[in-house]
């Protein structure tokens, strides 16, 4: 049994986004604001990844002395978006406000500690072995395991069989993993291709970023709903 049509969470995710916008702007002004000196030295760490690939000298490109500090902010912004985002999904808007960041260590390092996991779950593998594709295969076993950042976000603990069905689990892959992916590929090609600027490329990465949080959540209270 599907449990989860990707046609109607595809529509759900941004019927709820279009409801509730101005709450999710009001809790992305601070991970905003926060996130803002790192997000301002990305063209510089772009341009030093590009010279690392090419073989020349790294030195000759100038980063900040702040910035494992800049990077720290921005981690916390992360947090900070997608744990309001997902009490906002699942526990409603007066759970959330721009007055109640998250503060609670032992909720953040939960939430960072299974983002590395997943992170070096899906990308070890495949820097030991060099076959890329095997990084799909891992993340379409290891994606059940990401619904527990709503667990981490509503106080839950965290478990790690969930039982899904193949239909259930290879939707929750796509609508996670592909569909983004796709749009992002997608939107970078055409954009190139007509001209326009970076900041239109940006802007569909941070609108699919919203949309994937929104739909994990989604995706995690039909789970529950058919589980009860």
């Amino acid at each position: 049994m599907n449990i989860l049509p990707i046609n109607k969470i595809i529509v759900a995710s941004f019927a709820f986004a279009l409801t509730h916008w101005k709450k999710i702007i009001e809790i992305s002004i601070l991970p905003v604001a926060v996130s803002l000196p790192f997000l301002l030295i990305l063209p510089q760490m772009f341009e030093l990844m590009e010279v690392a690939f090419q073989g020349g000298d790294i030195t000759i490109v100038t980063l900040p002395d702040n910035l494992m500090l800049y990077l720290v902010l921005f981690l916390y912004g992360y947090v900070n978006v997608s744990i309001n985002i997902y009490r906002l999904v699942i526990l409603g808007p007066q759970s959330v406000s721009i007055k109640t960041p998250v503060v609670n260590l032992s909720q953040i390092a939960r939430f960072v500690g299974l983002t590395l996991a997943v992170g070096f779950a899906a990308t070890v593998p495949v820097m030991l072995t060099g076959i890329g594709f095997l990084q799909l295969i891992i993340y379409f076993l290891i994606i059940p395991v990401t619904l527990n950042f709503i667990n981490i976000a509503i106080g839950e603990p965290s478990k790690y069989k969930w039982q899904l069905n193949f239909v259930t689990q290879a939707n929750l892959f796509l609508l996670q993993a592909i569909i983004p992916a796709l749009i992002g590929m997608i939107s970078s090609v055409l954009f190139s291709s007509i001209g326009l600027p970076e900041v239109f490329e940006w802007s569909v990465k941070v609108i699919v970023f919203y949309w994937s949080v929104i739909n994990l959540a989604l995706c995690y209270q039909l789970i529950q709903t058919h589980k009860d």
